[in-house]
């Protein structure tokens, strides 16, 4: 992982735990401002990239 997504995750993460979603997206908005990238969280289960069971 680089530094510049763990940086990414962790602002995302203090966000999303300090105010939870308007916190995760104040984060994003800071990360991009930095330019350090935005951390998107997909609601979708059957999402092959986040699903944490593949799909069949």
């Amino acid at each position: 992982m680089s530094l510049r997504e763990r940086l990414t995750r962790t602002l995302h993460a203090a966000g999303l735990r300090i105010a939870g979603e308007p916190g995760g997206r104040a984060a994003n908005v800071l990360t991009s401002l930095l330019g350090l990238g935005r951390i998107e969280l997909c609601t979708n289960p059957s999402c092959a990239d986040c699903s944490p069971v593949p799909a069949t």
